[in-house]
């Protein structure tokens, strides 16, 4: 496969309400598409989507990288056969230190092009028999009796698992609203948490010991002082999920058994190829991977989803399409509880920045 044209296109996407990110109100969200065109006509589409307070480059270091990369990629010849980068090309874009969601965005789009040169899908190039249905994890908006409500209509939409924020407030608040929306949920509904690092310790003990007979499927990353996460599952037995930790420099030797999940987002990992490779040695530590989004547009959603349906059948984090007020895709199906796989990708995206 020879690459005859790569494009940079920038987006911005209003939100359907403001999101905080890095202590700032946000209304819109802006990323990188980039387009990949072999001399077979075929196009392959990523996003680079970098979450302020959270990603390390900026937006514009993303877009200067990505328009040098599309430079030099195009003329290239491709091996397509795995779907994503071998070879020279491959060791070429290690060598180069990418900044994550640069790297996620050359990955998905050559996944996407390989898949459309092979006649596959981009989950059946990733994995011989991916899951047909993805079910999503919702996302529970609002604190108090909004929490709650919510919590009750994304349990009665469907929804196996959903997910609440906690450690902006007290702890007493946050014992007191898990307790309320647990209560709520159908036992069948899983709670996950995530705290983002916002407690200490003695406020994590304090947490764990509140919510004592509440099942919760886990917390992700209570601990300000991440690396004594362990001692907290082996004091308090809270289920426990990685994930900032894993987006950090050997990173991924963090998993071990007592985590109960590994949650993956390939924005701020730094590829499908990373994400694949974590998700791989966490099945080999019996710890679950959950794929899970950073606010990409419908492009970068697209793609985890072809990485959740290759990497099992957990409830995925993409439910926060439900922020985009518009989106360069036309309407997802990321807006109900289940995802039919082979319908998302029955055609290949049609692709217009509002």
């Amino acid at each position: 496969m020879t690459i005859a044209d790569v494009r940079v296109l920038p987006y911005r996407l209003p939100l359907a309400e403001p999101v905080m990110w890095n202590s700032e109100r946000r209304e819109a969200r802006d990323g990188l598409l980039f387009r990949v065109e072999s001399i077979g006509g075929h196009v392959g589409w990523g996003d680079a989507a970098p979450l302020p307070g959270f990603s390390r480059e900026s937006l514009a270091e993303a877009e200067s990288t990505l328009r040098d990369l599309g430079a030099a990629l195009v003329g290239r010849e491709i091996d397509v056969g795995a779907g994503l980068p071998g070879g020279a090309l491959a060791a070429a874009l290690d060598a180069a230190g990418l900044p994550a969601s640069v790297r996620f965005a050359v990955d998905l789009a050559l996944l996407d092009l390989a898949a459309l040169e092979v006649g596959r899908t981009p989950p059946q190039v990733l994995h011989p028999d991916p899951a047909v249905v993805l079910p999503l994890n919702g996302l529970v908006m609002g604190t108090g009796d909004a929490a709650v409500e919510s919590a009750l209509w994304l349990a009665k939409a469907g929804y196996v698992a959903v997910k609440l924020k906690v450690g902006r407030q007290r702890v007493a608040e946050d014992v007191a609203l898990v307790r309320a929306v647990d209560e709520a949920l159908p036992a069948a509904v899983a709670l996950r948490l995530d705290a983002n690092r916002a407690w200490s310790w003695d406020e994590a003990v304090a947490f764990a010991e509140g919510v004592d007979g509440v099942v919760l499927d886990y917390v992700e990353e209570p601990l300000a002082e991440p690396e004594r996460m362990p001692e907290l599952w082996h004091d308090t037995g809270l289920p426990l999920a990685l994930d900032e930790t894993l987006q950090e420099p050997g990173g991924g030797t963090a998993i071990r058994g007592w985590a109960e999940a590994a949650v993956l987002k390939p924005t701020l990992l730094g590829g499908v190829a990373r994400t694949l490779a974590l998700a791989a040695a966490a099945r080999a530590a019996g710890v679950r991977p959950v794929l899970s989004a950073a606010f990409e547009s419908g492009v970068g959603l697209r793609g985890i989803a072809a990485l959740a349906a290759a990497t099992g059948a957990e409830p995925a984090g993409l439910d926060t399409y439900r922020w985009l007020a518009a989106d360069v895709l036309s309407p997802l199906p990321f807006d109900r509880a289940r995802v039919d796989m082979p319908g998302l990708f029955a055609s290949p995206p049609a692709v217009s920045i509002p």
